[in-house]
């Protein structure tokens, strides 16, 4: 498999993680999720937003799979044990789709626990399985996956937090990031494997994934557009991510990690749309995800933004629509989707969002400011 080469460091390393992927327990995973009736995503944190990125387009999908999230309120029972019977009952067999890096993320460890003792009590292990993508095939998530489902190993970043200073980030990445864009790309090839029916295209669509997202990210690199937007974020103002679907999902990613850098600096950042969402101000920073460019709610939170003198960056997945009549700024990220097939923007604009943060640690950085990973780390640990 040919590796692409980056000029942001820890992208080619997501690249070569993905080519020592073992593509038998991809092709496991891929007949698991195959055979499920209905899906369960569990994770923590950024992990959490990319699997459901990719769950979200699998649902989406003609012929697609329900796909039921831990928050929604129509999950049957407050524990997933609870749950998984009455599940089965609707939809068929059942599958816990984990993505945690470490293979110790608590949430999931709990809930697969469970879902581990429902599986012994009853021996029903056709009906429900525990499918985690993990980099650490020996910890508790690795080792229940292997026993009651399936468990696919994608390597994430190898140094210790403590020995990774500012000035490495871009060939380090911050925290978590190499395995969850890694894993987001095994997965998003194995969603477009399970549209087509051929288990043996997976490897072949995660090589056309890492090309792509490659070619995205240098020529986000070279834009005008991300020496804009870094001047922008830079600047003293509140930051909003905005999408819906699974463009609500990379503007949650994206916001969570430069939520880490902006707080240290004094600033903040939000999600438009939620409760805690403060109106804009002028001077305020707006960055959209929209594959459409016409998503009528979220064109109308950049109607409101321009009226209250903001300024609005957009990552859109086509040319000439009401977004980018609307934007300050845009960076274009065109496919050519099928209908009805998984959308493969998502995934691109989440590698493409990624290094925003550490872009703009290196512009703070030359004006002085340091801000080494233990204080993103802390950040990360008190707001997920």
């Amino acid at each position: 498999m040919a590796i692409p080469k980056s000029s942001i460091g820890y992208l080619t390393q997501v690249y070569q993680n993905v080519s020592e992927v073992n593509w038998s327990e991809a092709e496991a995973l891929y007949n698991s999720l195959r055979s499920a009736g209905v899906i369960i995503p569990d994770g923590e944190g950024r992990s959490k937003g990319a699997l459901s990125i990719v769950c979200s387009e699998i649902a989406k999908m003609r012929g697609g799979k329900v796909v039921i999230d831990r928050a929604d309120i129509g999950f049957p029972d407050r524990d997933v044990d609870g749950a998984a019977p009455i599940l089965r009952e609707r939809y068929g067999p059942v599958s816990l789709l984990i993505f945690s890096g470490s293979g110790r993320s608590l949430v999931p460890l709990v809930d697969a626990q469970k879902m581990a003792l429902h599986i012994t009590r009853t021996g029903r292990k056709r009906d429900y399985s525990i499918d985690v993508v993990t980099s650490d095939p020996n910890s508790p998530l690795g080792k229940l996956g292997r026993e009651f489902g399936t468990c696919l190993v994608v390597k994430g970043r190898e140094l210790e937090e403590d020995s990774v200073d500012t000035s490495a980030f871009k060939s380090t990445g911050i925290l978590g990031d190499v395995f969850i864009l890694g894993a987001s790309l095994v997965l998003q090839a194995i969603a477009e494997a399970l549209y087509s029916g051929r288990p043996s295209e997976v490897r072949q669509r995660a090589e056309r994934l890492m090309e792509e997202t490659n070619a995205v990210v240098e020529r986000l690199v070279n834009s005008g557009f991300l020496s804009e937007l870094i001047d922008l974020l830079e600047r003293r103002s509140l930051c909003f991510f905005a999408g819906l679907g699974s463009g609500r999902e990379v503007a949650r990613m994206t916001a969570v990690r430069m939520g880490h850098v902006k707080r240290a600096i004094g600033d903040q950042v939000y999600v438009a749309g939620e409760s805690s969402t403060p109106p804009p101000r002028a001077g305020d920073l707006l960055v959209v995800i929209s594959y459409s460019g016409e998503t009528e709610v979220v064109a109308s939170w950049c109607k409101n933004f321009k009226k209250l003198g903001g300024t609005i960056a957009s990552i859109l997945g086509r040319k000439g629509t009401t977004i980018e009549s609307l934007s300050d700024m845009v960076f274009h990220i065109e496919t050519n989707v099928e209908p009805g097939a998984p959308n493969d923007f998502y995934v691109k604009a989440a590698f493409a969002t990624s290094p925003l943060p550490i872009f703009l640690i290196e512009k703070l950085q030359e004006r002085g400011l340091r801000l080494p990973e233990y204080i993103l780390r802390w950040y990360h640990s008190v707001t997920g």
